[in-house]
């Protein structure tokens, strides 16, 4: 009686077992779900708010937002961006073309959200934020595909 309770026990185990990993196979974008979310969890730990760093875009985009940028970030908001390639400030009503870091993990997971055909990303490996991304949402469509890197990463201590 005992054993075949502990086979009908052991049984369910296997069964259950099976059933969450074909559930995780099924999701081929489930490692990147979880490291997004690893990443960002770094990111948070660090505490910064306010820092620069170096943010380049490839994409169907205006022509400013594809020159190298020194993206100012005080208190959690863009406050100034310097055009590198072209050395000279950036318009503030241009701002709003560049992301936090905070900004590049919500449009990342908003991505990853629509299913992607590609989503390869790379995050520093203490800080936590996005270092390169190569994103394709659909290959139907034409133009929606971009890649970006951020590099130099400077907290501002208040």
């Amino acid at each position: 009686m005992i054993a075949a309770s502990f086979r009908r026990l052991a049984l369910a185990v296997v069964v259950l077992s099976l059933a969450t990993g074909a559930a995780c196979a099924d999701d081929p974008l489930g490692p990147e779900e979880e490291a997004l979310a690893d990443a960002r969890a770094r990111w948070e730990a660090t505490g910064f708010t306010s820092y620069t760093y170096t943010y380049r875009m490839a994409c169907f985009c205006p022509p400013q937002i594809l020159e190298t940028a020194l993206v100012s970030v005080s208190e959690g908001q863009v406050t100034g961006v310097y055009l590198v390639d072209s050395a000279t400030p950036a318009s503030p009503e241009t701002f709003d073309l560049y992301h936090t870091i905070d900004g590049l993990f919500d449009r990342l997971d908003a991505n990853l959200a629509q299913e992607p055909v590609q989503f390869e990303v790379t995050y520093h490996r203490e800080a936590g934020y996005p270092t390169s991304a190569d994103v394709d949402i659909s290959r139907q469509i034409a133009d929606e595909e971009y890649s970006f890197t951020a590099s130099d990463l400077v907290a501002v201590m208040p």
